[in-house]
């Protein structure tokens, strides 16, 4: 009789110490997390469209997606925030078909001083050195000599007498949403010099995203950044998310996006959709493109729910985000209620976060549910559920199944209902409890754990668990209630 080894043989008679090294318990499985960034690329990019290729640097993006294309702009907005993360692209060429966006800078007053212009595209800023003997034509001139010297602008220019013609660098409704607009903060425009603007439009037909399935593979892709994100776009991302999130991948991931626009383009945008893994954040009308928000916002919320999935979101900063105005408290509240998050702009423009929640609304037959309310919802589950994978595959891959302890040996790898059992409570108590933080109520989840072995299949058992997860903080609410006088007993 012997300890169940896996490489000393039963039939050994050489003499000699040999002892197996066995590091299937040591491990604790974590890895640095993939943050997958989405978008379209430009023809001078080398990356195949259509295919995930890895990036090592903002010039590595830069190459692969061409300069001042919108991948290029995410990884920069996002380097800029995490520098943690593995980083890898799924650039998309432009819609053959699809239309670029265009907006008109008339110069129709000459400046009577010399000074300069400081025009914003997409909160990038350009400065134009204008004088007071310039032409309306030469000022134009100057307007495109300096946004065509600036790669990171995400349009190019084009002169015709006094009208600059801006179109976007890719085709798509991405270009509707480039902001325009001059002195963010606070700058002097020359003395009398006029220029009229006239904001992108026109943008349409955004690219076919094409086999997702197959595009993702098996690699597990955690957190994911859409820098273009119309609603037929959503919806298949979602349909593929809910695909990974299930058995037998169960390698979800947890989506970041954001819109611009007014309060009602958000409600109406938001209320339509239902996506527990999507988080879209109402960006209102503010400078930054879509694409470098949607970035902007994965580098800084991944990382913290990475950390813990249960604590609160709020408060965390979004650099590179410029709020110049946001919605009402009223506006804001109604949103958190039509699927659509929101952020909170300070003083000097600087944003954070105030609440990211899910796109996630109803239930099938239209009931509102709070299930999957906060983007810590699914985060939560997902990581829940890998660490008991991890740790029930440490403790049982390759043994035996039995229904009962019924007096073998020690040493013997055998599973039983039991042993399955106080796996898991022991999992709950010292992992998700004591040492994570994630979990309470040790006793409620005790008394209704079930343990069983199949009776159909006896080397399966089947479980149900009923986890008491901690929630984000959101709120504290009292009732202060003041009197002038003791009241007479």
């Amino acid at each position: 009789m012997s300890l169940p080894f896996d490489y000393i043989p039963e039939a050994l008679r050489y003499p000699g110490v040999q002892i197996e090294i066995d590091g299937s318990q040591a491990g604790l499985g974590d890895t640095i997390p993939t943050m997958l960034l989405v978008g379209q690329k430009l023809a001078t990019g080398t990356a195949p469209a259509g295919e995930i290729t890895r990036i090592s640097s903002v010039e590595d993006a830069k190459t692969k997606a061409g300069a001042g294309s919108m991948l290029h702009q995410m990884a920069e907005a996002y380097r800029k925030v995490d520098q943690v993360f593995d980083l890898f692209m799924l650039p998309y060429a432009d819609n053959a078909a699809g239309v670029q966006a265009t907006a008109t800078l008339t110069a129709t007053a000459v400046a009577t001083a010399s000074g300069v212009y400081t025009l914003y595209i997409a909160g990038h800023k350009i400065e134009v050195g204008v004088t007071s003997s310039m032409t309306l034509a030469q000022i134009a001139t100057a307007i495109t000599a300096a946004i065509n010297a600036d790669a990171n602008v995400p349009c190019t220019a084009a002169a015709v007498a006094a009208v600059v013609t801006l179109t976007a660098k890719h085709k798509g409704t991405c270009g509707n949403d480039i902001d325009l607009r001059t002195n963010i903060y606070g700058e002097l425009t020359p003395t009398s010099l006029v220029v009229a603007i006239a904001g992108f439009t026109g943008g349409a037909g955004n690219p076919a995203l094409g086999d997702l399935e197959t595009i993702l593979g098996t690699f597990w892709y955690r957190y994911v950044a859409l820098g273009f994100s119309d609603a037929a776009t959503l919806a298949a991302w979602h349909t593929e998310q809910r695909r990974r999130y299930q058995p037998p991948i169960q390698a979800g991931f947890r989506l970041f996006t954001t819109y611009r626009g007014d309060y009602a383009g958000a409600v109406a945008f938001g209320e339509t959709k239902n996506y527990e893994h999507i988080c879209d954040l109402a960006l209102g009308i503010n400078p930054k493109s879509t694409w470098e928000s949607a970035a902007i916002l994965a580098a800084a919320a991944a990382p913290k729910l990475y950390n813990n999935p249960v604590t609160s979101l709020e408060g965390i900063a979004l650099p590179g985000l410029i709020g110049l105005s946001y919605f009402t408290w009223t506006q804001a509240n109604s949103l958190l209620f039509k699927g659509m998050s929101i952020m909170e702009v300070a003083k000097d423009g600087s944003c954070y976060i105030k609440r990211l929640i899910s796109m996630y609304q109803v239930r099938p037959d239209g009931s509102a549910d709070s299930a999957w309310l906060d983007i810590n919802a699914a985060e939560r589950q997902e990581r829940y559920r890998y660490t008991q994978r991890i740790e029930l595959a440490k403790a049982f891959v390759g043994t035996a199944a039995a229904k009962n302890d019924e007096g073998y040996r020690p040493g013997l790898r055998i599973t039983t209902e039991d042993s399955v059992k106080i796996k898991l409570l022991s999992l709950y108590e010292h992992k998700f409890c004591y040492d994570l933080g994630w979990c309470q109520n040790k006793d409620y989840y005790k008394s209704t754990l079930i343990v069983q072995q199949n009776s159909d299949n006896q080397s399966r058992f089947d479980f149900f668990d009923t986890p008491v997860f901690l929630s984000p903080f959101y709120n504290i609410a009292g009732i202060n209630q003041f009197r002038t006088a003791v009241p007479l007993v």
